[in-house]
């Protein structure tokens, strides 16, 4: 990575969102069963307790007048090889 890159930018990174659910053989969804890709519009402490700490994450960066340019969503596919990218 150049250094103008790393000395110019704050990198926040959330190795995995269900490390719950990877345990007990989910791959796709969290430990409740839940495809977590797919609840980001339903906030629940006792359901969906990663995708709270990643929006209190956001919300902290935003109330520290943080911007964010921007964010990449790495995936691997169940039933493919390799991985996929999704960013703004």
């Amino acid at each position: 990575m150049s250094n103008k890159l790393v000395s110019g930018c704050n990198f926040y990174i959330v190795p995995m969102m269900n490390p719950d659910g990877v345990v007990v053989g989910n791959y796709r969804t969290s430990f409740s069963g839940r495809d977590l890709n797919r609840k980001f519009d339903e906030i629940g402490n006792f359901l969906y307790p990663e995708i709270n700490g990643l929006v209190d994450l956001v919300k902290k960066l935003k109330k520290q007048r943080q911007k964010i340019d921007f964010f990449f969503d790495f995936h691997s596919h169940s039933s493919k090889k390799n991985l996929f990218c999704y960013g703004p």
